[in-house]
């Protein structure tokens, strides 16, 4: 059973959305920890229920880049939706600069696996989109940020006029356009191929070295996982737990040539070897057997 899709935003929902209602978003005045603790998720009702998440404990440095690494349905997108204040947990708690989050807020900015931009809207639109709701739009970072993600020229151009790899760059600068202190990103280079993920996951890195900002990023490959990360947090099936913290010891600033070193296919074997088992399990539970 799949994790449920908790994305209803429509055009009409936003367009209903008060002014007010954005400007309450404050921006943190924290440095980016993250502190999950003993967090339960359970979705349905007594008698029809899904245990998705149980017993997660996690601690995330400021400016610490983390990858989540686990089999389909282990849980988490459920974490990431917790922490962005999308979801309240059914029992424990998550804690941001030491604060309980209490509904999503611009410092906790999100990219999913399949942009969410809005196609009514241009690319500089969208990308203004945020600050523009808390009047406090920045013209010369909104600049820059065409400039780093190579969007210039086609800032009046709508989302279904750009490749997929743009819309994604789209996405990183919309939500690079709030300057937030955690950037939550669910398998967000998935569906992109193998040259424009490997182009994505560079510029990715190039942003988070220059701010140095949290990122908590989910993905099931664990090339990738190792890549990007400072620790790599293996999940288990569902309901998801952590099952084992991998420190990446490699140098930075880092690059896909990284991937042919006897030291990076050493972490990639065992965070493999980890996550096997928690597949085998999540394949048996998608069948019926567990």
């Amino acid at each position: 059973m799949s994790e449920p899709n908790t994305d209803t935003t429509t055009r009409s929902d936003i367009d209903e959305q008060s002014d007010e209602q954005f400007r309450s978003w404050t921006e943190s005045s924290g440095t980016g920890t993250v502190n999950i603790q003993d967090l339960r998720k359970v979705y349905g009702d007594d008698g029809d229920e899904l245990v998705a998440v149980d017993g997660m404990d996690l601690h995330i440095e400021a400016e610490e880049f983390v990858t989540v690494l686990g089999p389909s349905g282990c849980g988490k997108s459920t974490v990431m939706e917790c922490i962005a204040g999308y979801l309240d947990p059914t029992e424990g708690e998550v804690l941001v600069n030491d604060e309980p989050v209490e509904g999503p807020d611009p410092s906790r900015g999100v990219v999913f696996q399949e942009n969410r931009l809005f196609p009514w809207k241009t690319i500089s639109e969208n990308v203004r989109f945020g600050p523009q709701m808390r009047d406090d739009v920045d013209e010369s970072r909104v600049a820059s940020l065409f400039d780093q993600m190579g969007l210039e020229g086609f800032e009046d151009a709508y989302p279904n006029e750009l490749s997929g790899g743009m819309q994604q760059r789209a996405e990183l600068a919309r939500l690079l356009a709030n300057d937030p202190d955690i950037m939550l990103m669910d398998e967000p280079f998935s569906g992109l191929d193998a040259m424009t993920k490997e182009l994505m996951q560079e510029k990715l890195l190039d942003v988070w070295e220059d701010d140095d900002r949290t990122v908590l990023f989910i993905t099931h490959d664990v090339e990738e996982a190792i890549l990007l990360a400072d620790r790599v947090v293996v999940m288990t099936a569902r309901p998801g737990q952590v099952k084992d913290v991998i420190d990446v010891d490699l140098e930075r600033p880092r690059s896909t040539d990284m991937v042919t070193t006897d030291r990076f296919n050493e972490l990639q074997r065992r965070a493999s070897e980890s996550i096997h088992d928690e597949a085998e399990r999540a394949m048996e539970q998608a069948e019926g057997r567990a």
